[in-house]
């Protein structure tokens, strides 16, 4: 049975106690929170509020439905076009 204040050492020699070294399930992945920040910076800003609303649940007018579908439709062209 191992203590979790039992220090482990590293490659490097230092000491670090084992309790810090034991992932954190609720601790915020800021990689993956910059990589998307990046990716929404790419649509215009129109696009990403209406995706926002339809993800949250409320209902999109006419327009903002034509307008999701023409973004939509303009994406998977690029995909296409570039694989």
């Amino acid at each position: 049975m191992e203590r979790l204040d039992q220090l482990v050492e590293d490659g490097n020699g230092d000491a670090t106690p084992l309790h810090e070294l034991i992932a954190d399930d609720n601790a915020v992945d800021v990689v993956d929170r910059l990589d998307a920040r990046l990716v929404l910076q790419g649509y215009p800003h129109k696009f990403v509020k209406i995706a926002y609303k339809q993800y949250a649940g409320y209902s999109l007018t006419n327009d903002e439905r034509a307008y999701l579908y023409r973004h939509r439709r303009k994406a998977q062209k690029s995909l296409l076009f570039s694989a």
